[in-house]
């Protein structure tokens, strides 16, 4: 019964931690994909954020010792809590340093194509 439990345990953990890898890698898309500042850190936060507290409690989960697994938890307690200040306190600083999010339409390169000056 022990064993059953403890397959279903890592079967468990490990698809949570995957779920937050997941996440992870279309945050990191994201950030390489959008065109300024304030959209890639909309997609940092909104997936980033998820999938870092989905792999801590996945490797929560996946911890024998009690005191790692709260500690895991907790960890992701604080991302929770801490990731939307981060970022606000990012889009602030950005915006009082002058930053200007883009406006009009995004046309977004083509791979090989040269883009002309000025263009969006």
């Amino acid at each position: 019964m022990d064993a059953a439990l403890d397959l279903v345990r890592s079967g468990l953990g490990g698809l949570i931690a995957i779920a937050g890898l997941l996440f992870i890698a279309g945050g990191t898309l994201g950030i390489l994909r959008f065109p300024d500042f304030y959209t890639r850190l909309h997609a940092q936060r909104a997936s980033d954020g998820i999938g870092a507290v989905l792999v801590c409690v996945g490797l929560a989960i996946l911890a024998r010792d009690g005191e790692v697994a709260l500690r895991l938890v907790l960890l992701a307690v604080l991302i929770a809590a801490l990731g939307p200040l981060i970022a606000q306190l990012s889009a602030n600083s950005a915006h009082v340093g002058g930053l200007a999010p883009l406006s009009g339409p995004y046309t977004a390169p083509r791979p090989g194509v040269k883009r002309e000056e000025g263009e969006t």
